[in-house]
């Protein structure tokens, strides 16, 4: 019979790492296994009831297909709204279910908008010369991130800070 669930840890479990350790409870190594158990409980229940129910046959497993690997670029802009200025711009180039490239946040203070423009046509020619006889004319979707989450260092929005 399994183990009685700990509601403490349950509960423990949720906080991050930092808020975790300062709690008077926590004895270290055997608290990150808690915590990961805890974390990935429901993942695991499902697979061990997938697993048996396939033993069982009560269901067919599922067979996979090739995916297509066609190339996708996302655009990441960081910015307030649509209608604010832009802060940084960065961009990643995934092929398949893979991340081949990525291009580092840039801060784009003082930049107008023709130059973030063409700053992010250069980033789809780049992408392209990555690629074996394809080109990139457009991105597949642009990521909206706010500001505060810029992690360039130093940064205008976050002074005195790196």
């Amino acid at each position: 019979m399994a183990r009685a669930i700990s509601e403490k840890c349950r509960r423990c479990a949720k906080l991050s790492a930092a808020e975790a350790k300062e709690k008077e409870c926590w004895v270290g190594q055997p608290c990150h296994v808690r915590r990961h158990g805890y974390r990935n409980r429901d993942r695991y229940n499902k697979q061990k009831k997938q697993k048996y129910a396939i033993a069982t046959g009560k269901i067919v497993p599922e067979i996979t297909v090739a995916v297509p690997q066609n190339p996708a670029a996302i655009l990441h802009l960081y910015r307030e709204r649509k209608d604010a200025p832009l802060h940084a711009i960065a961009a990643e180039l995934w092929v398949g279910g893979k991340q081949v490239a990525k291009v580092e946040p840039v801060h784009c203070l003082g930049w107008t908008g023709s130059q973030a423009k063409q700053y992010s046509k250069n980033i789809l020619q780049s992408f392209s010369a990555q690629l074996e006889d394809c080109l990139l004319e457009r991105f597949e979707s642009q990521v909206e991130l706010n500001p505060s989450q810029c992690p360039i260092r130093p940064c205008p929005l976050h002074p005195g800070m790196g």
